[in-house]
């Protein structure tokens, strides 16, 4: 069964006001929507905010939801709509919101211009990794990210998460040990 065809009926559902039925609706979509929020915010507390928004939305507007629409890409609107609002918001009130933080370069191990040769070795072999795998450790070890936020943006389960991020440690490992 396809997320359309489960999400259509839930939205009717969710229309004529049953709990059950928005319940089960989060239950199928937040982590989608949670991931979205959590990439445009890049904090989770704003994205949890942000989510909550967007359900209430959908709660609300459920039964004017454009036929010809997709249920989860109305939703995935109404999420973005919200996280983007969520920004701005932040924003206004004198902290300053970038998509992706900006730090200092001259703290950033990456961004010097000049490496030691350890770091040239991981860099090396960060290389050999695939490009998801590479990306994933990365977010997960230099960015800080959750395993939940990284099963929610590489849609895949958490236990699958953990187990490529401890494979890539090994292949790393074994790379830097030679």
């Amino acid at each position: 069964m396809t997320t359309s065809t489960l999400l259509t009926p839930l939205l009717a559902e969710v229309a004529e006001r049953r709990l059950d039925a928005m319940e089960r609706l989060y239950k199928l979509s937040s982590p989608k929507l949670y991931g979205l929020c959590l990439r445009i915010l890049r904090r989770p507390d704003l994205a949890r905010a942000a989510l909550r928004t967007a359900y209430l939305r959908i709660w609300k507007t459920a039964k004017a939801r454009p036929a010809d629409l997709e249920p989860l890409a109305w939703m995935v609107c109404i999420a973005r709509e919200c996280a983007l609002e969520a920004a701005r918001t932040n924003e206004d009130a004198g902290e300053a919101w970038e998509p992706f933080e900006v730090e200092d370069p001259a703290e950033d191990p990456l961004a010097g211009a000049t490496h030691s040769e350890a770091l040239k070795r991981l860099l090396a072999c960060l290389g050999t990794l695939s490009e998801e795998r590479r990306r994933m450790v990365l977010l997960a070890f230099y960015d800080g990210w959750s395993r939940e936020a990284l099963s929610v943006y590489f849609d895949a389960p958490m236990h699958t998460v953990n187990t490529w991020l401890k494979r890539s440690v090994v292949e790393i490992d074994e790379y830097l040990a030679t």
